[in-house]
């Protein structure tokens, strides 16, 4: 965690995290000592208000420490100072995110993938701000400029492939998370989305491998074992869907609810339940 941190903190600030004052709060902030880089910061932006990296590594640790209207302060501050500065633009595009606020968030992503068009995570994280304000042909947009930066990333051919489910186009969401487990095989949520997609496909013998593996790799995931029993009984394994439904409702008795409501599952709900 702590070095995924420093990576975070030195992309926020390209070039200037040596600074004397900065320098110090950083190493505070990789040590999780919040409190005590802000206070350095505070100092040092006394000294010098126009200090963009200060503000900009005060933001870091205000977001830290929940004090994300102060945080978003110091970012547009820095902005103001260095407008063409691509991390503080990412740093508050994700920010603006975070707030609930994805068009003032995507204005800053834009800006922050025109400054550095190659930056790998700067696509992946204006993608996901596509794909969560439903925008999924924009996502799937970015996902594959990535790709051809990183065409062997198994993690962006699973979030394009979930990109594809959500914009209905279950036959490309296949090809992506194929392709994702090719490269990682041991990504479980890669097998129960491919399932999922597989099942949307009308193919739920194919699916119950992918649930299968899913419950190997986390035996408690309640929504794999719901949609393995979906798969089994659509596939026409009566004895296989109400031992896969028992397990999902034993984890999660709510789901009694959804498959009561689902024509392939109600029929053996009352056989699961004992």
């Amino acid at each position: 965690m702590r070095k995924q941190q420093a990576r975070l903190l030195g992309r926020l600030l390209p070039g200037r995290a040596g600074s004397g004052p900065v320098r110090r709060a950083l190493a505070l902030l990789e040590a999780g000592r919040h409190a005590e880089a802000i206070a350095a910061l505070d100092d040092a932006l006394a000294r010098d208000p126009d200090d963009a990296a200060a503000l900009g590594a005060r933001a870091r640790a205000l977001t830290a420490t929940g004090r994300s209207a102060e945080a978003l302060a110091d970012l547009d501050r820095a902005l103001a100072l260095t407008p063409d500065d691509a991390a503080l633009r990412h740093a508050r595009g994700m920010l603006r995110r975070k707030l609930g606020r994805p068009d003032e968030a995507l204005a800053d992503l834009d800006r922050a993938v025109a400054l550095a068009p190659d930056s790998i995570a700067y696509l992946q994280d204006r993608a996901m701000t596509h794909r969560l304000a439903g925008r999924f042909a924009a996502a799937i947009a970015d996902y594959t400029r990535a790709l051809a930066l990183a065409p062997d990333d198994p993690d962006l051919y699973h979030q394009r492939g979930i990109c594809h489910r959500k914009a209905g186009d279950e036959v490309a969401a296949v090809a992506d998370l194929t392709e994702a487990l090719a490269r990682n095989p041991r990504d479980a949520y890669a097998h129960y989305n491919r399932g999922l997609a597989l099942l949307a496909l009308g193919r739920p013998a194919e699916a119950i491998p992918d649930f299968a593996q899913t419950i190997a790799f986390n035996p408690v995931y309640a929504e794999a074992h719901y949609h393995l029993a979906l798969a089994r009984a659509a596939s026409g394994d009566a004895a296989g869907g109400r031992a896969a439904l028992r397990q999902a409702l034993d984890l999660d008795p709510p789901l009694r609810g959804r498959a009561a409501a689902d024509v392939t599952l109600a029929p053996h709900l009352g056989d699961a339940g004992r």
